[in-house]
């Protein structure tokens, strides 16, 4: 019998990596191939059956509130506006009387491009029993997750084969409602406790769920960039062109481009593996390579 699948999306992050342009639009709003992430993430949710999704959000919070009433969603969508930021712990442990207490939760940072099943994700992590289940892999430089035996053993490991952390994860109510509700916290400090009550923390390798997937970190402009070179990767026009967007004679664009609704090119211009995000004005002779241009400044990567 199919069961209640609910997920949070925690989008409230400052983005300071991201600065400037986190100054006007928070991390989860950034397009990605020309929509915003959190559409894209609620797409993931929706068709894998999730039935109820929270999302958390603090900075520029009245944008994210605006990018969801924008979404026609069919499954139930609760925003939780921070007054201030609560961490990733403190997050989880303000939406519970907002969730299903009988059901797991799955959680996905609002900065993630990912391809991986999630519903299976939940179907895994039911089947091992444990309280909570983490998604990892092997990506560098996040290694530092310990993982023995299928089990998450530790953290701040920096062995050979040491693993990264997705920031995929499912947890149990009842581990939600251990974490403190009176201060922020890291949900990280809530596995640290779990692995010291030696409870259990399953460990599901990201290359056990798919033989190939896609898992990018936009929290940074190399990550955000290399998301959409990997979205890019094998098709065969890599040069996507937004709505009311003309391409002037004489342009040149080399491996794969991203031009979102709008934007005005100028003469001469050259693109090259670079985001320009809508409405931006791209002058006449601009060379731009490993670039995010936007109208609110750019980034060289």
């Amino acid at each position: 019998m199919p069961f209640f699948k609910q997920a949070m999306i925690l989008a409230a992050g400052m983005g300071t990596r991201l600065q400037p342009l986190t100054f006007h639009l928070p991390k989860p709003l950034f397009p990605v191939l020309n929509r915003p992430l959190l559409h894209r993430l609620l797409d993931q949710l929706e068709e894998a059956g999730f039935r109820k999704v929270v999302i958390n959000c603090f900075h520029l919070a009245h944008l994210v509130l605006e990018m969801v009433g924008s979404y026609k969603a069919r499954a139930e969508i609760v925003t939780l506006v921070e007054p201030s930021l609560l961490g990733t712990g403190g997050a989880l442990r303000n939406a519970l009387p907002h969730i299903s207490k009988n059901e797991p939760l799955l959680i996905i940072n609002g900065d993630a491009v990912t391809d991986l099943d999630l519903a299976r994700v939940v179907n895994l992590h039911r089947h091992h029993g444990a309280v909570a289940s983490l998604v990892v892999h092997e990506r560098e430089p996040w290694n530092d997750v310990t993982v023995l035996d299928g089990r998450v053993s530790g953290f701040n490991y920096n062995g050979p084969d040491a693993m990264a952390f997705t920031g995929i994860s499912v947890l149990e109510p009842e581990l939600i409602r251990t974490i403190p509700g009176d201060r922020p916290s890291s949900l990280i400090d809530t596995f640290k406790a779990v692995i010291d009550k030696s409870g259990r923390i399953q460990a599901l390798r990201a290359d056990q769920i798919a033989g190939h997937y896609i898992w990018e970190d936009i929290g940074s402009p190399r990550g955000y960039l290399s998301a959409h070179k990997v979205l890019f990767a094998g098709e065969n026009n890599r040069c996507l062109v937004g709505q009311g967007t003309e391409l002037p004679g004489g342009l040149i664009w080399k491996d794969w481009v991203s031009i979102g609704d709008r934007v005005s090119l100028g003469s001469g211009v050259t693109l090259c593996r670079s985001v320009i995000w809508e409405g931006s004005d791209v002058p006449s002779g601009a060379v731009l390579e490993d670039c995010i241009f936007t109208p609110y400044g750019n980034i060289i990567s």
